[in-house]
């Protein structure tokens, strides 16, 4: 059992949390950009889409880094 924790440990974090947490930047990026540049409720709709989206994908990465300090 001590070998398998191991083994996680040094797998780390999926890296397919990463690429959804990177590609969730540019486009809350971008949405922050154009709400502030044009206030209108599309642009603030669209900002609150993109956030939540990224807020999603930090999600993940704060459950899969709460699962891989569990193994520990």
């Amino acid at each position: 059992m001590a070998d398998k924790r191991r083994s996680d440990e040094r797998a780390g974090l999926d890296p397919s949390v990463r690429k959804r947490v990177v590609g969730r930047i540019k486009p809350f990026v971008d949405a922050l950009d154009e709400a502030v540049a044009n206030p209108k409720p599309e642009t603030i709709e669209d900002l609150q889409k993109a956030a939540d989206k990224l807020m999603r994908a930090i999600a993940r990465v704060m459950l899969e880094l709460g699962r891989s300090s569990d193994l520990r």
